[in-house]
């Protein structure tokens, strides 16, 4: 999992390097603005595109962990704001049967055993297949948030 400001390369080009998937996207995320239509985006092809959404984010307890196996995450905050939770997926317990490339996890018994980390416009995150993060949590600051997400097929990059 990587947490980082867009606009500071310094924090995340030595992790991310040159890699054409890594800049493309982050290119992408750029241009977004407040008023960029709300949808799907193909960045290139089935296996690399965007989703821009919107929803009233909501208490810790009405949220669930997930991971995938095929594809990173990089998860852009717009405007608004939200709580994602992180924690390694081999310390939670499956919720339900894998399907569409989502596995829902059963939150941790322990609360100290999770990050949080708090998304605010201009900010992403980067959850890679082990990383389960739980999305939609409530910010003080913010009932709401506008976002994107990067689904990238990690075969684009592992090549």
């Amino acid at each position: 999992m990587l947490h980082a400001t867009l606009s500071d390369p310094g924090t995340w080009m030595p992790l991310l390097g040159h890699h054409r998937v890594w800049l493309r996207s982050l290119d992408w995320l750029k241009r977004l603005t407040p008023e960029t239509p709300l949808g799907s985006y193909e960045l290139d092809g089935p296996k690399w595109y965007a989703s821009v959404q919107s929803y009233d984010t909501l208490a810790r307890e009405a949220c669930r962990f997930e991971s995938h196996e095929e594809h990173i995450d990089i998860q852009y905050t717009i405007t608004g704001g939200e709580i994602i939770d992180w924690i390694d997926r081999g310390q939670l317990e499956p919720d339900g049967p894998f399907a569409n490339d989502v596995q829902f996890w059963k939150p941790p018994v322990d609360s100290a055993s999770f990050a949080s980390l708090h998304q605010l416009p201009g900010r992403f995150a980067v959850f890679l297949p082990a990383d389960a993060h739980r999305p939609k949590v409530r910010d003080p600051h913010s009932g709401s948030i506008r976002k994107v997400v990067i689904k990238i097929d990690r075969s684009l990059i592992e090549r």
